[in-house]
């Protein structure tokens, strides 16, 4: 199987100067959203909660502690979370600086809990209890709950006399931010907000916005102010539950981030380390942050980029950033300078970072397909949405003891409790209509006789369709299983392993052409005028340049040839995906398609359906980019990949030689062919 080239591996070390290099790199996608995230939570609360040396020194100990939690496998930086900007400035305004972070180091504590539960009992009951409907409208609440901060920032509330200079740089500080992330090529594009920022900044100096004084009077070199339990404060557990709840939602996007990493360097994650590990890690490195100060930690999507850019994924590169971190704390003139960035720059970069957040609970919803057309998801995600921004809130009062829940905690909790709760729609099925009485038994008798004749060969597709349903025990899905005897001559001959490369793969092509001709019976057609020898005549012809193919790499190609000799000018496309041993999940290396593809009909191409997941992964690609119709073809389908197909995407067909019985324990269909990738290269 084809591996994802890295220029440095997870364990491998850089030469010195490149180390330093690399590692610089991923301080500075840190740091724009790591400084911002006390920032704001001061800005929320109106008074200091958070320092910025803290954040910086605390993300770069949790990244370490993070990295030895996880042996060292896994090449991820923990930066501060926006998820708890306001959850954080609530409770401070609640329970003080005691309640701020008594909440943020049961945060910690949540993750390491979950992190034992996986180690003992495994992950999937995760998907029961945080279902991307609950996770999306979560995020969306988190996003467009700040959004009345970002306003205030920039000066444009109604209650207050409009600040031209405020505003003008608002504006700069948003243009930037919002070119950058648009128009921004390689590592641009990963710090939008830092560019942003610093754009605002120079900026806000020319308009005589900004006050050097405590520049001038830091010392080059100073202590963060580190905030320590029983030294400083007292736990206090009065704003608990108005923090605690939005373990959850990092929960989610650790994995997310976690799975998209996998992809990028080859390796699962979530199986080595283990999900266990990773949020081990996430949730020690929180609850540290809590103990020193700080704000709870995040895996950052940043750093993933950089990865992903850079082809770098060696853990001793995280580490040095996270020790440069933890070194730029102790620099007090350097955070002395970034206190003094103005509210409208802040309030510029947030009008986006505030919407980017709220839009990607809305992606959440949008790339799992989450049908609001069933009342139970609309009934979870409404009630969310307003209780979350409605600023509803539930005091509960015992004795000296006083608890409220509010805002985000109160949609989170009442979202997870609708779900488990509210039973699942089932489909209506249609009562049995009353037989029809004899006399107009008789009368149809003779007229569908006449009928039978001319349906004979059509029922004998249906009844294929229908079997082949039966057999892996659904009923919704378009599942087209070609019923031929001449196919069934060419299985048996690829099925023997004594058939030799030529024909395997002359045979693979033969098929593809039945499959081909089987998946266009619904091609439209234009009408044209042609001339024959003899006379002009109106024609139809294929519109092709309607239609891609998209062979998954690299098994898919050996089909490739008999589609184009059928639609010769359609374009074409590759997914780069192989099938990780242990896990039998898919890990995608490669993904390259016409910039045409949304208004195309796509054929997935693959020779073997197996798990479905390589299946699927290339199907929520092809539909992230605008695709709206998307056909599967495949030689042989094993029951498992079909059934992952209907569950995740029943709209797609499905166009098979022959449905076999089962999957192997290494994923392997029976009796199959083998892999069929080394049988079309003679790899083996």
């Amino acid at each position: 199987m084809e591996e994802t080239k890295l220029l440095l591996d997870v364990n491998e070390k850089p030469t010195i100067g490149k180390w330093i290099i690399l590692a610089i790199q991923h301080v500075f996608a840190m740091f724009g959203a790591t400084i911002l995230v006390p920032i704001l939570v001061n800005s929320s609360a109106g008074t200091e909660v958070l320092t910025i040396p803290v954040a910086l020194a605390t993300s770069g100990i949790g990244t370490l502690i993070y990295i030895l939690c996880t042996k060292g496998r896994s090449p991820v930086y923990l930066g501060s979370s926006f998820a708890f900007i306001a959850p954080l400035a609530a409770a401070y305004l609640k329970g003080g600086i005691s309640g701020a972070m008594t909440g943020i180091m049961v945060v910690g504590l949540i993750y390491v809990i979950f992190a034992t539960l996986i180690h003992f009992i495994g992950k999937d009951w995760i998907h029961k209890l945080l279902p991307h409907v609950v996770i999306g409208p979560m995020i969306m609440i988190i996003g467009l709950g700040l959004a009345p901060n970002a306003i205030s920032q920039i000066g444009l509330g109604t209650d207050t006399q409009i600040e031209w200079k405020g505003v003008i740089v608002a504006l700069i500080t948003f243009l930037t931010t919002a070119i950058v992330m648009v128009r921004g090529k390689g590592f641009l594009k990963i710090v939008p907000f830092l560019i942003g920022i610093v754009v605002g900044y120079i900026a806000s100096i020319c308009l005589g916005l900004v006050d050097f004084t405590p520049v001038a009077e830091a010392a080059f070199f100073s202590m963060p102010n580190f905030i320590l339990p029983f030294v400083n404060y007292a736990p206090n557990f009065s704003a608990l539950l108005t923090i605690a709840p939005i373990a959850l939602v990092t929960m989610a996007e650790h994995i997310g981030d976690h799975t998209a990493l996998s992809s990028i360097i080859g390796k699962d994650l979530l199986k080595n380390p283990g999900l266990d590990r990773t949020l081990l890690g996430d949730g020690i490195a929180t609850f540290v942050a809590g103990m020193l100060g700080g704000p709870a930690n995040t895996t950052y999507g940043e750093n993933t980029s950089v990865v992903g850019m850079t082809k770098v994924a060696s853990v001793w590169v995280i580490g040095l950033a996270a020790i440069i971190a933890i070194c730029l704390a102790f620099l007090g003139k350097f955070t002395a300078l970034i206190s003094t960035i103005p509210n409208p720059v802040l309030g510029g970069v947030s009008l986006l970072l505030y919407g980017f957040i709220s839009v990607n609970g809305l992606k959440v919803l949008i790339e799992n397909h989450i049908d609001f057309g069933k009342a139970k998801n609309i009934v979870v995600a409404s009630t969310m949405l307003v209780l979350g921004l409605g600023g509803a809130a539930i005091s509960i009062v015992s004795g000296d003891l006083s608890v409220t829940i509010s805002g985000m905690s109160l949609a989170a909790i009442v979202g997870i409790l609708l779900n488990l709760l509210l039973p699942d729609e089932k489909e209506n099925k249609p009562e049995k209509v009353e037989e029809e009485n004899n006399d107009t038994k008789e009368e149809k008798s003779d007229e569908n006789s006449e009928v039978k004749s001319e349906d004979k060969m059509e029922n004998t597709e249906v009844i294929a369709e229908t079997t082949a349903k039966e057999q892996i025990g659904i009923k919704n899905m378009n599942i087209n299983v070609l019923d031929n005897p001449i196919i069934e001559h060419k299985l048996s001959i690829i099925r023997n392993k004594k058939t030799g490369t030529k024909e395997f793969r002359e045979i693979i092509t033969e098929i593809a052409i039945f499959l081909c001709y089987e998946a266009m019976k619904d091609a439209k057609l234009k009408e044209v005028e042609i001339e024959t020898p003899l006379c002009k005549t109106k024609a139809k012809v294929l519109e092709e340049n309607n239609y891609a193919f998209v062979p998954i790499l690299r098994a898919g190609t050996g089909m490739l040839d008999g589609l184009l000799q059928v639609i010769p000018n359609a374009k074409i496309g590759h997914i780069g995906l192989y099938r990780n041993e242990e896990t039998l999940e898919p890990v995608k290396y490669y993904y390259k398609m016409p910039k045409d593809i949304s208004n195309r009909e796509v054929l997935i191409l693959d020779p073997m359906l197996a798990t479905g997941g390589s299946a699927a992964d290339t199907i929520k690609c092809l539909k992230e980019d605008g695709v709206k119709k998307i056909k599967f073809l495949s030689i042989i389908s094993a029951p498992e990949g079909i059934k992952k197909l209907n569950e995740e995407y029943p709209d797609v067909e499905l166009y098979t030689a022959a449905i076999d019985e089962k999957l192997n324990e290494h994923g392997y269909i029976l009796p199959g062919l083998g892999d069929a990738g080394d049988r079309i290269f003679g790899t083996k």
